[in-house]
Formats: C-alpha cells, structure tokens, sequence
C-alpha cells in the first residue's frame, strides 16, 4: 500500500521537475509586456485594431534643454547628439526641412496656399500680383528659378506659411525665439512597451544625460514621450512583484517560526508553494506569447491561497492518516469553489484578467496535488507540536462564537448586510479610467506638461482618420476637409490640426492649379506684371508631386489597412469631443478615434460583466454548498459572503472615494476564499484545527493583499486592499457558520 502512494509521489515531483526545465529553457527567450493598451479589449473594427498597431506615435520622444545661455545649450545638445545611443535616432529638422525645399522647388506652382488657390478660384488676379511685388521688395531670398517657374511666387508664399511656428528651425534641433530652450527630437526603434529593449535604452540615454547635467551644472532637462513613462510602469510592477512577493514569504517563515518553532513546516509549504508558482509560469507561457508583468504582480496573490492548503494538509497530516482522509474532501470542495471563481475570469475578454486566472488556476490544481501526495509522507504523526497559545486561543475563540445566540446572529447578520448593499446601490461611482493601469511620477508628468507648453510636436490622443480605396484618393477627401476643419479650429473644438494634405495636394488639386495659373496669366492685370518684369508665361506642368515621389515625415500619417488607405490628422487641444463627433457623423468614411476613450468603454462593459459574473459565481456556489452541506449551511455561507464582499466594497469605496473594475475583481476573489473559510467551518471537522489553519491563512493572505494595497499602481492598489478588507472580515466571521448551520455529527468533537 505504501509503494503506490511513493510512486505516485515520486512521478510526481519528475513532472514538476519537468516543468521547472521547461521554465529554465524558455524564461530567458521570452519577453514580457508592459503596455497597458495589450491589456485592453480589442477595438471594435478589424481595421481600427490594424491601424492602431502601426501607429508609431508612442515610440516618439522629446527633450527640452534650458536653464544656460544659449552658446552653452547648443554645445550641450551638440554633445549629446555627438554620442551615437543604439536604438535611438534623432530627427535633422534643417535636413529635412532642405530636402523638403528641394521638392518645393523642383515642382515650383504646383503646390498653392489656401488663399492663394482661392483668390485664383474667384478670379481676384490683381490681389495676386499685390502680394508677389510686396514679396519681390522683402528682403527675403527667393527660390532658384521661381520667377521663371512660377512668377506669382505662390510656390514661395505657402512654404512660408508652413515654416512658422513658436519654435526656430536650425540644423540639429529647434530652439525658442527666445533662446531660452533647445529641442531635441527623436524615435526609438523599438515599441516603448517591449520592456528589454526600451529599458536598454532607457538607461543608455539616462547616462548621456547624467553625464551632460554633470558638466554643465545648471542644465534642465525635460522629457516627454511614452518610453518614459512605459520604462517607469514596467519597472515599478518588476519591483513590486519581487517586493510584495518577498514580503509574502518573510511573513509565512516568521509565522510558521512562531507557530510551529521548527523549519520542518516552512519546507512543507515549499514543496507545495514552488510546484504552484512553476505550474503557473509554465501555464501563462504555454498560453500566452507575451505575458503581462502586470499578471505576475496581481498573481502574487497565489502565495496567500497555497498556504492555506498547506496549513490545512500540515495540521491535518500531524493528527494522522484518519484525520488528513478526512480533511481532504473539504479542501478538495475549497479547490472547487476557488476554481469557479477564476474560470469566470477565465471567460472574460481581458488578457490581464485571463492571464491571471490561468495562473492561478494551474497553479492551485498544482498546489492541491501536492499536498495530497506529498504531504502524508513527509509529515509523520505528531510529529510537530503547535504553538501552545494559538491552540489556546482557537478554544478560547470556538467557546466564544458557540456561546451566541444563533437568532440574534442572523436577524444581525441579514440587517448589515442589507444596509451594507442599500448604501452600495445609492452611493457606489465607479472609475472606468485605463489610468489606473499605471501612475506616472509627478515629475515626469511635470516634464510632460513643460514639454507640451512650448507648442511643440505633442499631439492628442484623439485623432481623426479618412478611409479612402487609394492614397490619392485619401488627399482629396483630406483636401476636400480643410475648410471645415478650419472653421472647427476657429469655433474652439480643438487648437491645431496636421494632415499630410498641407505639404502635399492631390494630384487632381495639382491639376487643377495649374489650369488656374493658365487662365490667370492670360488676364491684364497678370500679364502687366510679367510684361514689367520682362518673364514669358510658364507652360502648365504636367510632373506631378504624388506620395510615390514626395518626402515628408508626414507621410507616416497615412497607412495601409484592410486593403484601403487610412489618413491620420493629428489634433492638439481637443476641447469639444461631443460636437466633433456630431459633425463627423454627418460626413462619410470620416472617424474620430479615440483609444483612451475606447479603452475606458471597454473597462466600463467588463464592469458590467463582472457584476454578472459575481451574481452567477455567488449562486453557483451556494448550489455546490447546498449539494454538499445542506440548504442552511448553503444559506449561512451566502450570509457570510454577502457580508464580506459587501463591506470589501464598502471599504474601498470609502478610500477611494469611487470603485473600480479592480474591485470587482477582488471581490471575486473574496468570494473564492471566503468559500475556502465556508467548507471547512461548515464540515464535520475539528474545529480547532480549522481555526488554527484559517486563523494561519487568512493571515497570510492579509499580508500579501494588504502589501498589495500599498502599491504605486492604482489597480493593484484597489485589488489589494479590498481583498485584504473582505479576508480580514471572511476570517472573523466564518467561525459563526459552525453556529449558524446546521451541525453534522462531528468525529472526534468540535474543539
């Protein structure tokens, strides 16, 4: 009898042992997310998802020197650019503001102003020779060949118009006409959010700016762009799951230290919390391509529900083989249950969600498992003696409980509970912000804020984009919009907008400039001009500027996607999004994208399904108790429950003054654990022994959760410290269910 239990046991440890070389092989290889948008629901069109993933926006950066004359500025920022950081190009803006001039110039009247195509449309030839005599007395230099190319120098005028700004153009960088600033910028390679690489270069650029700020003393820096903030967020998560997991462990060694005064039960729970955490890694690597370090922080958690199988199977093991027989089907019950709660997190469309209930799904079977093999041969009988005053305590307690009235207790119990959900129902406000993914430091958003003030390259969120079947196509419609996004700039709903059409016309708009310009040469006023200035006529030119041919960063606004073109317009100051979107409804093939808005829709309809999923988890489990306990105890643990979920809610809507998804979250997991305390003060087992091993979990669990709670991201931060309140609470009350339900015959006694 004893050989199949060992063999059992030993193969095992060989499949854990397989898993742990599974591990080894593949950690190295992979690399983990930190970008909060791929914990996020999928966008609701295919080719908004496709569109999203080729924008590069984020992998843009800005640097703002000041704070030395400007002599000593440009030598700063020239020694900076002088280092060569892999991963890490900067922009040439006198480069390409050159190369830019040199296509101007070689298609010279083919590209006109708004105005000056106006003027032309209406016929107003005499406005058009004002202007190019005002341009011919400025002291301004000209472009090579334009009187022979384009005599009304409207080619000229709208490079003008493109060229101001608050910022002056040089070579290398852009300074401020005050000369207080230079501005420097650049664009990764790699997506900000692959945290390898980005916090390679992170780190490369943190040490040439170290070194500039310690040769020139006075030098301030400010930076913008989401590698900063996306290398912040993924180390802080790194940090903290290594911190509160460390935390988790110190306080298992001193309780079980305290408790037991012997190493034996800390290697115990080893052998049964390692196997947990390795079947976890290896689950979300088998799943998941690329894992969210963020999983692994909220995953943590497994540490407070494993070691409560391990007390119950330590305790139960030192009684004998008749007493851990006896207490297995209630922990097996507590598994069940457990599960149900995360197979529901399992189902929903979030992948942080579902990365980490597949965790801690393979890793609590795993952990059970363990104990159930494990445990009764390595723990011999009697062979570890309890802490004399816990085992105290838990008579003292279980006296206590048992001397209430039961009547008394539930007519309470049902009160506070119903005042705890009334007050729920009227005064709960929920957060669906993705903010709470992630908090920044208030100095990089400081630096974020100094940066965006200079008017430089910082362009919203909230963007709008033209669906078109060609690229030609796609300028029209974008040429055909500037009228109206003019007058919406000038009515407030936003400040600025950029679109490839303002460097670049349609091929069809460049056409019909050009019989414009023919019927304009012909009339007196123009041809008095020319005559003056002794210049022919210029024939119509025919050489097209189109995308194929033309270089400009702008071009990276427009995109392939599902077959069609996709022409981003970038917007700065969106202050009126309802009436943008109103207008935009009435115009075809027209879209106002939004991904934080989105994203935030997104957490507010999972919000709704975990509301659903609450309800159902919290049916389903009193069906399971009433099938193995009977109909009061299944009704007693729904008190029990209703109580600690609802005062978790409560609590944390009282510190944070509005609830989140994260809190639903946690609340379902209350509901696992509190079902955990529920099966085993509702059993026919010894109840000083249940309360030894709840009283060591539960504190256990209150510690990693209450860690949790003192995070810098707000979404751990709420699902930390509402699991923390509702197990503090599940703890204290379970002990009534012994009370309140109806009692079995118990083998051995109760206490």
């Amino acid at each position: 009898m004893t050989k199949l239990p060992r063999l059992a046991a030993s193969g095992w440890l060989a499949l854990v042992l397989c898993l742990l070389a599974y591990l080894l092989l593949q950690l190295p290889q992979r690399q983990w997310s930190s970008s909060i948008t791929a914990l996020l629901p999928a966008a609701a069109e295919p080719w908004q998802q496709q569109l999203l993933s080729q924008v590069n926006s984020s992998r843009q950066l800005t640097l703002k020197l000041s704070g030395l004359p400007l002599p000593q500025l440009r030598d700063a920022a020239s020694a900076l650019l002088q280092h060569n950081i892999s991963g890490l190009s900067w922009y040439q803006p006198g480069a390409m503001l050159t190369q830019l001039q040199q296509q101007y110039q070689q298609h010279q009247s083919l590209l006109l102003s708004a105005q000056a195509s106006d003027l032309l449309q209406q016929g107003q030839y005499q406005a058009l020779v004002d202007a190019a005599w005002q341009r011919l007395y400025s002291p301004a230099p000209l472009l090579s060949n334009a009187l022979s190319q384009d005599p009304l120098l409207l080619t000229q005028q709208f490079m003008e118009q493109q060229s101001a700004g608050t910022l002056t153009l040089q070579q290398h960088w852009f300074e401020t006409r005050q000369g207080d600033a230079i501005v420097l910028y650049g664009e990764t390679a790699a997506d900000p959010f692959d945290r390898a690489p980005a916090s390679a270069l992170h780190q490369a650029l943190q040490q040439q700016l170290s070194a500039l700020q310690s040769q020139w003393l006075q030098l301030q820096l400010a930076r913008s762009g989401v590698l900063f903030h996306a290398v912040h967020a993924a180390d802080n998560a790194s940090f903290e799951m290594q911190f509160y997991g460390a935390i988790s462990l110190l306080a298992i060694l001193l309780l079980l230290v305290l408790c037991f005064r012997s190493a034996r039960p800390l290697l115990l729970a080893s052998l049964v919390l390692l196997p947990a955490v390795i079947a976890g890694l290896a689950a979300l690597l088998l799943a998941f391509e690329q894992p969210h370090v963020l999983a692994l922080v909220f995953a943590t958690t497994l540490i407070g529900i494993a070691i409560d199988y391990s007390f119950h199977g330590i305790l139960a093991a030192n009684q004998g083989k008749a007493a851990f027989s006896a207490m297995l089907p209630s922990l097996a019950l507590g598994l069940l249950t457990t599960l149900l709660g995360y197979l529901a997190l399992l189902w929903l469309p979030f992948g942080l969600l579902q990365q980490v209930a597949l965790f801690m799904l393979a890793g609590l079977l795993v952990a059970f498992i363990s104990v159930w093999l494990l445990l009764p041969l390595l723990l011999a009988p009697q062979q570890l003696h309890n802490s004399h005053w816990l085992q105290q305590g838990c008579r003292y307690i279980n006296h206590g409980y048992q001397g209430l009235p039961a009547k008394p207790v539930w007519l309470t119990g049902i009160g506070v509970s119903a005042v705890l959900l009334t007050v729920l129902l009227l005064q709960s406000r929920f957060s669906d912000d993705v903010r709470l993914f992630s908090q920044s430091p208030a100095s990089l958003l400081q630096q974020e804020a100094e940066v965006r003030a200079l008017g430089a390259q910082q362009w919203d969120s909230r963007f709008l984009v033209l669906l078109a079947d060609t690229p030609q196509q796609a300028l029209q419609q974008e040429q055909a919009l500037q009228a109206q996004l003019a007058q919406w700039q000038q009515q407030g709903w936003f400040t600025q907008w950029q679109g490839l059409s303002q460097q670049l016309a349609s091929q069809q708009q460049q056409a019909l400039h050009q019989q414009l310009l023919q019927r304009a040469y012909q009339s007196a006023p123009v041809q008095a001009y020319l005559t003056q200035l002794q210049l022919a006529a210029p024939a119509a030119r025919s050489d097209y500027l189109t995308p194929d041919n033309f270089t400009s960063p702008l071009l990276q606004q427009h995109f392939s996607v599902e077959g069609q073109t996709a022409a981003v317009v970038l917007l700065r100051g969106v202050s009126d999004t309802a009436r943008l979107k109103q207008a935009l409804a009435q115009l075809p093939a027209v879209y106002l994208l939004d991904p934080i808005a989105d994203a935030n829709s997104s957490l507010q309809h999972l919000r709704v399904q975990l509301l659903i999923w609450l309800a159902l988890a919290l049916l389903l489990s009193i069906a399971v108790l009433s099938w193995r306990r009977g109909i009061k105890a299944a009704l007693a643990s729904a008190l029990l429950l209703t109580l600690a979920i609802g005062a978790a809610l409560y609590f944390s809507l009282w510190r944070q003054q509005q609830l989140n998804v994260f809190n639903l979250v946690a609340a379902l997991l209350v509901l696992a654990l509190a079902l955990d305390y529920a099966v085993f003060f509702t059993s026919s087992l010894r109840k000083t022994e249940v309360m030894q091993a709840v009283l060591l979990s539960a504190a256990t669990s209150c510690l990693a959760f209450g860690m949790l709670s003192f995070s810098q991201t707000p979404a751990v931060a709420s699902f930390g410290f509402t699991v923390f309140s509702g197990v503090a609470l599940s703890a204290l009350l379970a002990p009534l269910l012994t009370l309140l339900s109806q009692k079995e015959p118990v083998s051995g006694g109760t206490l």
